[in-house]
């Protein structure tokens, strides 16, 4: 996990939109098989959140980026600032930390 992180960050480095949104999604990927390796029910990401939420009380200051992450793949015209985006990472790093599976 400490290795897919450091190359979710070093996409944020660059300066273009798409590792930004690349970032988000794979951020988002990171965290559903934090989830799911923990044994936690659901069909998708935002379904395991809402059990987590109960045991682990701060993954619901993820939702705003996992809304991000869909809008991503759902809206093709989609954009989004280096900002946000930083900002989602931060939120995703969060909740992974909240886990325990990231330091």
């Amino acid at each position: 996990i400490k290795k897919r992180w450091q190359d979710i960050e070093a996409l944020l480095d660059r300066e273009d939109e798409m590792s930004y949104k690349l970032a988000v999604l794979e951020a988002d990927k990171l965290l559903d098989h934090a989830l799911k390796s923990m044994g936690s029910g659901g069909n998708n990401l935002g379904e395991r959140l809402k059990l987590m939420s109960y045991k682990y009380p701060k993954l619901r200051n993820v939702w705003p980026a996992h809304i991000m992450r869909n809008k991503i793949a759902h809206e093709a015209s989609y954009h989004m600032s280096k900002g946000s985006a930083r900002n989602a990472i931060f939120q995703f790093k969060q909740a992974l930390r909240e886990l325990g599976t990231l330091l």
